[in-house]
């Protein structure tokens, strides 16, 4: 039997009662006792006065709608201003600029102008150049005025092993080797780009002085702790104020040197396992007092953070995970924020340590790709938005922060390389076998990978490295949504099957330049070997103003180094007999004015 408490919510509802069901109760009572008064007085009741604020705002409207009607004409030069009679839209805009500077001429000439003022809107608008500079707001278009083709280079090596890493900080280079050594040398200033090449490439052929080496742990017997690594050293950066040099290994440790003297000052063994990459942030803290900031990649799959005050204050910060594989390579951003590849997890991450937020990119290839991507093996950020990544698989790709798919990818960016003819591989050696083994052969040409990539940010200019020996250079789209072939870096005689290329002239596509390298011999590069790494900054031209101070003028050329070696920076499945260890130097001129 149901009641009021087992029924349902909507059976509960207590029923009013018959006389009058849709007013409250109070509402009936008072109107019950007002009832008889209600009804004697059925004279219909006074609006209460108006307030005399409202009253006025009503005079005000109506005043205003019968002033509309006497509105005054349009003077001459205002109806001339909006628009004349059988004018387009395009020529009223050049009538109105010709007017804006013809009221200018002529209060210059009535009143004058303020050097002052000129002085003060020429230093802000530097100092906002500056900041955009820093910031990767700023795009400079410099790729199609630098003459790749004709760049000079010069070898410089030490008795080393592989050569694993590079890192410049102008006018010095450091490099590292798999021995545990590392090298501080001092670049040469290039000559000025004169219009005689032959004596202006002479005179910049020189190679690089070799100031002061590290090798191995250093033991002190005085000092609390011995630094130094007893692995083989895979990374190398320098800060942007050039005052600590950060390294790491295979030891796990990761050593933040001086730069004036490689004096090693702190050793962190943060990571549980391999270093493998390392970058600071672009614009350095240490004139606001913070320091600098530190990236460091692992194969423990995390990205740590550090912050690098003063010799006395060298911290660690934090970790992040993200990553399912080796974090093989690290690019920064800005202060705050760093792009990261993943190995064979073919992701690249967009960290953004501030706001601990992550964007996850999946580099995977299609189905229809004819060389899939096993890993991704570098990146080089493009600030503010975009970066580019290389694959084993010997593409490149570019992408956007605010998309999960590549924007534009270039396959096989440096070739292929043909597999060696059957009889070097085989044990047969009857020819009737070996002519069955080539009618069986299944073998496909080999993909070079990428295993160096480096930009300039703020520019258009994209470096790739692989083993064929070239260092490749690239040209980002006005709108950021392609990348074009500009040929080589540097020219030794003439590429094998690559006779017919035009480097001078701006390549229409990828495809035709992929298409020329193909058939290039691997051993015709002027970097002989795998390029393990790269470093590039551009050479601007000192000004000295009249009270003494010195700034920088406009690009005057690039500085391109590239670390080389018999073997991969992170792999031993391939060695190249007539490869060097070591590294090369590439000036690259502005090309010549027709």
């Amino acid at each position: 039997m149901s009641s009021f408490f087992t029924a349902p919510a909507s059976l509960r509802k207590r029923k009013r009662g018959a006389d009058n069901p849709g007013k409250p109760r109070k509402r009936r009572e008072a109107d019950n006792k007002n009832g008889a008064r209600d009804e004697q007085d059925e004279r219909p009741r006074r609006k209460p006065a108006q307030p005399p604020r409202d009253r006025e705002r009503r005079d005000e409207s109506i005043s205003g709608s019968e002033s509309e009607d006497n509105v005054e004409p349009e003077s001459d030069a205002e109806s001339e201003a909006t628009s004349e009679e059988g004018e387009t839209a395009a020529e009223r805009r050049v009538r109105l600029a010709q007017r804006y500077l013809d009221n200018i001429r002529q209060e210059v000439d009535e009143v004058g102008f303020d050097a002052e003022d000129l002085d003060k809107d020429l230093i802000a608008q530097r100092l906002k150049e500056d900041a955009d500079e820093a910031k990767g707001r700023q795009f400079r278009l410099i790729a199609n005025s630098l003459d790749f083709a004709n760049a000079s280079h010069s070898n410089f090596r030490a008795d080393t092993d592989v050569t694993t890493g590079v890192a410049v900080c102008q006018p010095y280079v450091y490099t590292v080797s798999r021995d545990k050594t590392l090298i501080k040398w001092q670049l040469q200033t290039p000559a000025t780009f004169s219009s005689d090449r032959t004596t202006a490439a002479a005179s910049r052929r020189r190679k690089p002085k070799q100031l002061k080496y590290v090798r191995g742990v250093q033991i002190r017997a005085s000092a609390p702790q011995q630094h130094g690594h007893n692995g083989a050293i895979l990374c190398v950066a320098a800060s942007p104020d050039g005052k600590y040099i950060a390294t790491g290994g295979l030891d796990k440790k990761l050593i933040i040197w001086s730069a004036e003297d490689l004096r090693p000052l702190k050793t962190f063994t943060t990571h549980r396992d391999g270093v493998t990459g390392l970058a600071f942030a672009p614009s350095s803290n240490a004139q606001n007092g913070f320091g600098a900031q530190l990236f460091s990649a692992s194969m423990d799959r995390s990205l740590k953070t550090y912050n690098l005050a003063g010799e006395d204050s060298l911290a660690y910060v934090e970790t992040l995970f993200g990553h399912q594989d080796h974090v093989v390579d690290v690019s920064p951003v800005s202060v705050d924020q760093c792009v990261t590849v993943g190995a064979r997890d073919r992701k690249a991450m967009w960290w953004k340590v501030v706001d601990e937020s992550l964007t996850k990119f999946l580099g995977d290839s299609s189905r229809n790709d004819e060389y899939h991507t096993g890993s991704l093996d570098c990146v080089a950020a493009l600030p503010p938005s975009n970066f580019v990544t290389g694959s084993d698989s010997g593409a490149i790709s570019l992408w956007n922060l605010h998309k999960k798919k590549a924007v534009f990818t270039i396959r096989t960016a440096h070739g292929v390389e043909e597999p060696a003819p059957l009889e070097e591989v085989t044990s047969e050696s009857d020819p009737a076998v070996i002519e069955r083994l080539k009618k069986e052969d299944r073998r496909k040409p080999q993909p070079r990978g990428i295993t160096a990539l480096a930009a300039i940010p703020g520019t258009d200019v994209i470096l790739t490295g692989s083993w064929d020996g070239w260092v490749r250079a690239w040209k980002l789209s006005d709108d950021k949504r392609t990348i074009l072939a500009m040929g080589p870096v540097g020219k030794v005689g003439e590429p094998v099957g690559n006779a017919h290329e035009d480097t001078h002239s701006t390549p229409s596509s990828a495809a035709t330049n992929v298409a020329a390298v193909a058939g290039q011999d691997i051993n015709h590069g002027v970097a002989r070997g795998f390029v393990n790494s790269l470093a590039v900054f551009e050479r601007r031209k000192e000004i000295v103003n009249e009270f003494g101070g010195k700034k920088e003028g406009d690009c005057q050329g690039i500085c391109i180094v590239a670390g080389t070696g018999k073997q991969m920076r992170l792999g031993r499945w391939r060695k190249l007999p007539n490869g060097k260890n070591g590294a090369v130097v590439f000036e690259v001129p502005l090309r010549a004015s027709l």
